[in-house]
């Protein structure tokens, strides 16, 4: 079945594949996007290692491949990632990140037009742009009451008077679920793989 989809398509793999290129994501390096101090994961040695390549596929690593050598994938991608000379064309790099759908004009992502070109420079909102992490701003209102004490024989009457509204912009206080790099939802990791043969 997966020889019969079309060379340029992108699906999840839950193999382990032997890394290529251990290299950061260098298509995007200076977009804040990502951490040029990020190191290849270990390689699992009691699961299989996969070499996709010899069934038509190969990792969304974000190498250069010969125009020549890959000409029915530089036909359906050309050079939207990026080139090298007049010989060479990108792959995507997906490693680490979470794929969306195109906005496409539906207006479901009102930042579309912010979106960091697919090779790394200006403004896409088409396909292979990329998005930064974000945290939507969340902030909302709540009563505080001010604690003010009477002098008087006897025990000490302590009385809350309502006072003025503030507001909260404060993070979660669930340790398990603060990151200093990113808000996320629930994830697991898999390789992207595209076709091109």
């Amino acid at each position: 079945m997966l020889n019969e989809v079309p060379i340029g398509t992108v699906c999840p793999f839950a193999g382990q594949i032997h890394p290529v290129t251990g290299d950061a994501n260098n298509i995007f390096p200076s977009s804040g996007c990502s951490s040029q101090d990020a190191q290849a994961g270990s390689l699992n040695a009691d699961i299989p290692i996969i070499y996709p390549e010899a069934s038509g596929w190969m990792l969304c690593d974000g190498r250069y491949l010969e125009i020549d050598a890959y000409p029915e994938l530089f036909a359906v991608i050309g050079t939207l990632y990026g080139t090298q000379g007049n010989d060479k064309f990108r792959l995507p790099d997906y490693r680490g990140l979470f794929m969306r759908g195109v906005d496409a004009g539906s207006g479901l992502d009102p930042e579309a037009a912010e979106r960091i070109g697919p090779d790394g420079t200006g403004k896409s909102s088409g396909i292979g742009s990329l998005q930064c992490d974000a945290f939507q701003e969340h902030q909302h209102n709540y009563n505080t009451l001010r604690l003010s004490a009477q002098a008087q024989q006897g025990p000490v009457v302590v009385g809350g008077i309502p006072s003025e509204m503030k507001q909260t912009n404060d993070p979660p206080n669930n340790p398990a679920r603060i990151s200093m790099y990113k808000t996320r939802p629930k994830n697991i990791s898999v390789n992207y793989i595209i076709k091109y043969r």
